[in-house]
């Protein structure tokens, strides 16, 4: 229950940090609403629904393999689903960990460039 918690955890601070850093780089409120189509389509366009090995459809196959956040979900999924899966919850913290660091760096590069204004 705990690594489900920590996971989500990881996967809602790595969201709030890409709506952060489009915040401070843009400095504009429309520009963060307007990412969430991005978001949602890309939620959608992974293996949200379904896992990747029942997907027929080869080409949203590979969309669902391309999109990160398949990975974050099958992650998630393993651990109230099948159990403990270590490839999936390796796979997933790894994605989630990323997208942690590479937003928060982002937010934290543009709230610099912001101040310094």
């Amino acid at each position: 229950m705990l690594v489900l918690i920590l996971l989500t955890v990881l996967v809602s601070l790595g969201f709030g940090g890409i709506g952060a850093m489009l915040a401070l780089r843009t400095g504009s409120v429309e520009a963060v609403e307007s990412a969430f189509p991005l978001f949602f389509v890309s939620i959608f366009m992974s293996s949200i629904n379904l896992p990747r090995d029942l997907i027929e459809a080869d080409w949203f196959r590979y969309v669902a393999t391309a999109n990160p956040i398949s990975y974050l979900v099958e992650g998630l999924r393993s651990l109230v689903i099948t159990g403990w899966d270590a490839q999936a919850l390796t796979v997933g913290f790894g994605c989630a960990l990323a997208i942690v660091v590479l937003s928060l760096a982002g937010a934290s590069s543009f709230l610099r460039t912001r101040v310094a204004r």
